[in-house]
């Protein structure tokens, strides 16, 4: 999926958004703003959003002089759900579909992403999400590909939302498991750290898509990847940085997200803020 002349200004407003944060000192705000729009004005606009987003955000490790700089949010996002785990467990155990509930706490998580404009409070999202209508919902057909499957690859987007994959992924019966991370830090996308922090190693196979990009572009993707996703019966991609990278990809995928963008959303049928749960076989134009 290439970058549309409408991601350019969503771009530098979650990148002013960034500094805001305090990501980089007051005085280098001015000029690191200065370095990305150059950046953009010579950028090529043939490639995905994701892969955009790799390289602005090595930018901002080179200007800060930090492999890092969103460690410290990172972790307290994974602890902050994990103190709620135990509640969402016995949430999930007592319901009358806990394959339903499970599902729709690790989309709710899908708002934890600060590399996006569109921002939703994570325990108000995760209340609503539970009766919330899903706006595109192939869930039921995730659901009975998952019974005869023997090979999962589930692709994880976000720190926190992690453990909300986790909880979801132990109430799937699925023999081979594998879940992906990127490579290296970019934004508060997983990494093999935060997989292990979490347990995810205990329930599922840690492979990385071979590369730091704020979602899997296939292109950038390891032969490692490649293949476990060539020969798995499902994947699950969550989050919007991954079907920007995967969307056109042939494959048994569902995607599984809150739409965050206006682009997204008209480019699946759904309008920002919906949840959804998408088969990539089902028309995506």
């Amino acid at each position: 999926m290439n970058i549309s002349l409408d991601c350019i200004p969503c771009i530098v407003s979650n990148f002013l958004k960034l500094l805001k944060t305090g990501v980089l000192p007051d005085n280098a705000r001015e000029p690191a703003m200065r370095h990305l729009l150059a950046f953009l004005s010579k950028a090529d606009y043939q490639q995905s959003p994701p892969v955009l987003g790799r390289e602005i955000h090595r930018m901002i490790r080179q200007e800060l002089n930090n492999p890092d700089p969103y460690l410290e949010i990172k972790d307290k996002y994974n602890r902050m759900i994990l103190d709620m785990y135990s509640d969402l467990e016995k949430m999930v155990i007592t319901a009358e579909d806990p394959f339903d509930i499970a599902m729709r706490l690790a989309i709710a998580g899908n708002v934890i992403d600060f590399g996006s404009q569109y921002q939703l409070d994570v325990l108000e999202t995760i209340n609503r999400v539970i009766n919330a209508h899903i706006a595109i919902d192939d869930s039921q057909k995730l659901k009975e590909d998952l019974k005869s499957a023997k090979s999962l690859l589930y692709i994880g987007d976000n720190c926190g939302e992690i453990v909300l994959d986790k909880l979801f992924i132990k109430h799937i019966k699925v023999a081979n498991i594998y879940f992906a991370v990127r490579s290296g830090p970019v934004i508060n996308d997983i990494t093999i750290d935060d997989a292990l922090m979490v347990g995810m190693d205990k329930i599922a196979k840690i492979i990385t898509t071979g590369d730091n990009t704020p979602g899997a572009v296939w292109e950038s993707t390891s032969n490692e990847f490649k293949q476990v996703f060539n020969e798995a019966d499902v994947i699950i991609s969550k989050g919007q940085g991954n079907l920007e990278g995967l969307i056109d990809v042939p494959g048994n995928i569902y995607f599984l997200f809150v739409s965050k963008c206006d682009l997204i959303a008209r480019r699946v049928g759904a309008i920002k803020g919906d949840f959804i749960v998408k088969h990539g076989s089902t028309s995506i134009e």
